[in-house]
């Protein structure tokens, strides 16, 4: 069956090397891209669904590990000291020792 398709021609050559590239034809190329973006709906797409907790209503998540206080303040605590640095690069042009 042939069909017609409305591209732009920077799209069209994208696509003519790509299939070049994986040494195809144009048709199967731009055939298996839209058989493949119409097989699995993206993540982004799918509504985001949270328990809420019962006292403060606010949305739990779960994690592959524990989360404390100290981690969390250990983590926040590096990352505020690289973007010290950084501001301390991009102002002085140097980098300090901290």
């Amino acid at each position: 069956m042939r069909a017609t398709l409305d591209i732009s021609e920077r799209e069209h050559a994208l696509f003519t090397a790509l299939a070049r590239e994986k040494r195809t034809s144009f048709s199967k190329l731009v055939v298996e891209s839209a058989l493949r973006g119409l097989q699995t709906p993206s993540v982004a797409d799918a509504p985001a669904t949270y328990a809420l907790d019962k006292e403060t209503g606010l949305p739990v998540f779960r994690s592959g590990r524990p989360v404390t206080l100290d981690r969390g303040l250990a983590a926040l605590h590096d990352d505020v000291a690289e973007l010290i640095s950084t501001h301390r690069t991009s102002v002085t042009g140097t980098r300090s020792a901290t």
